[in-house]
């Protein structure tokens, strides 16, 4: 799948752009602040219909603008032309389309245009809680499995439910058996699915770190959940005292975490910054694989900021995988600075497209696009 034109209106710092991208290699180079990450966050709310920060859409609109629009055209795999379109106002609701056509729910839309990122906030997924893990897990099988987004949902809702009859002291065994059997069952199709992700992800995850940084280090990672050692029925009888004295629900698939290690130590206590990042960037790789074996769909890969904390051998090494065009598609790439950028582009076998960013503006510097 490629993104061939995106029309961007009074997102974020750029009141208005009309960018056509190549089907290779797009790179976009400007200082810290200009818009480059925008770009990508722009390209990634088509996608996944949210901004990758998590911002809520008053934010993620230009500020003192009344209307936000970001428009895309786009060729799947198959030679197809799709457009998806999202308009926010305050006044009214988010309105998404594909093909002009208003989806009635979001969720509808996730896994239509599988997108992968590679961001400087991924080191949260080393040094934050367990949600940034949880949510890497659910955003990746989201797109992959539209199934498992309606099982979170459920089980979110019957969790919520149950946590406030705890909050509230009530007691009300017929209610609470039976969001627990929804929570269950919802529960069991997540915890497999995560399972599955997590064995998928290991070989692609531990080949592309040693691309990246070679072979003398050992990355891993496991899943940690209750259930892998018993029922969501026997951890609610096992735990029930407690949770009545604390207000909430102590124990569920709503704790699950995972372990990242490196050479079998956890990684967030003696990583250094450029492993945590060769970590994350090949755990980001291994997700794109993932997704173009169970979608049929090529992703889109936008690295941001990859360059950063990385020594002159993780940078050439990374530049090396990522210009395997028979790989990865189209790339959209950021950096301050043109010297990564011109060497990837020296190298990259298809086309190529540099444009400069500068307060949200966009200007084409070299483009070795097919007339």
């Amino acid at each position: 799948m490629r993104l061939d034109h995106i029309s961007i209106l009074n997102f974020k710092n750029i009141a208005e752009a009309e960018i056509d991208f190549c089907e290779g290699v797009n790179c976009l180079v400007g200082a810290n602040g200009m818009g480059k990450s925008n770009m990508l966050e722009a390209v990634y709310y088509l996608s996944m219909t949210r901004s990758f920060l998590r911002l809520p859409d008053t934010e993620v609109m230009r500020h003192g603008s009344q209307a936000m629009m970001v428009r895309g055209d786009y060729t799947t795999d198959s030679g197809r032309n799709e457009q998806v379109s999202i308009g926010y106002s305050p006044e009214r609701r988010k309105v998404l389309r594909r093909g002009g056509k208003e989806y009635r729910r979001m969720s509808a839309h996730i896994g239509t245009l599988p997108v992968v990122l590679v961001s400087p906030q991924d080191h949260f997924l080393i040094t934050g809680s367990p949600e940034e893990r949880r949510r890497l897990m659910d955003t990746v099988i989201s797109q992959a499995d539209a199934a498992y987004l309606s099982q979170l949902i459920r089980y979110n809702k019957a969790l919520q439910q149950r946590n406030s009859l705890l909050r509230q002291g009530l007691s009300d065994p017929l209610l609470t058996e039976s969001l627990e059997i929804q929570m269950e069952d919802a529960a069991t199709a997540i915890f497999k699915a995560r399972q599955n992700l997590v064995e998928a992800l290991r070989e692609p995850f531990c080949r592309y770190y040693a691309a990246i940084a070679g072979a003398g280090e050992q990355p891993g990672m496991l899943y940690e959940s209750v259930m892998a050692h018993k029922t969501l029925r026997k951890a609610f009888d096992d735990s029930r005292r407690r949770d009545s004295a604390l207000g909430h629900t102590s124990e569920g698939i709503h704790r699950d975490d995972l372990a990242l290690q490196l050479d079998r130590h956890d990684l967030r206590r003696l990583g250094s910054q450029g492993q945590m990042k060769t970590y994350t960037i090949a755990l980001r790789m291994a997700v794109f694989e993932y997704l173009h074996s169970q979608c049929g769909i090529s992703p889109l890969l936008l690295l941001d900021d990859i360059f950063d904390k990385l020594d002159a051998a993780r940078v050439q090494n990374i530049m090396q995988v990522v210009s395997d065009s028979d790989v990865f598609g189209q790339i959209f790439i950021t950096d301050t600075g043109r010297e990564h950028i011109d060497t990837i582009l020296d190298n990259v076998p298809g086309q190529h497209l540099l444009l400069g960013v500068e307060s949200g503006r966009y200007t084409i510097l070299k483009s070795s696009r097919r007339p």
